[in-house]
């Protein structure tokens, strides 16, 4: 944590470097690199915030550093998966616990997802009957 600190929700940390990692993580191969550095800050060097590693996870999407998509792809992979080194600072169990936390925001973001395609579909049958 060379920037962030143990405070980095009270802070606002991520707000406040939100223009650093959006430079730092431009594709969503990186955007997942950044997610694995939150897991290993929040799991390992500050276990104490492993149950805010959601309110991470939302800083990390409502200021547009990560995509949705990555978010639902790593929530849906398993704990060790391609992206894995073959050696990790970071144990399984860890892993497992932080998306157990996760699962809310999880389920928040896939509902979100699901209504808004459900919306594009009436709006689309909109379309297609005012062209009738």
């Amino acid at each position: 944590g060379a920037v962030f600190t143990e405070t980095i929700i009270t802070s606002n940390e991520i707000i406040t470097y939100a223009n650093v990692l959006k430079a730092l993580a431009p594709s969503q191969i990186q955007q997942r690199h950044l997610i694995s550095a939150f897991e290993w800050f929040c799991g390992v060097l500050y276990p104490n915030l492993s149950r805010f590693f959601p309110v991470v996870l939302k800083h990390l999407f409502d200021n547009d550093i990560v995509e949705e998509d990555v978010f639902l792809k790593w929530g849906s992979d398993l704990s060790r998966n391609e992206f894995s080194a073959d050696h990790s600072m970071i144990s399984i169990d860890t892993l497992d616990l932080l998306k157990s936390y996760s699962a809310p925001f999880l389920n928040w973001l896939q509902e979100a997802e699901e209504e808004s395609d459900g919306e594009e579909d009436v709006n689309e049958a909109a379309e297609d009957v005012d062209e009738d």
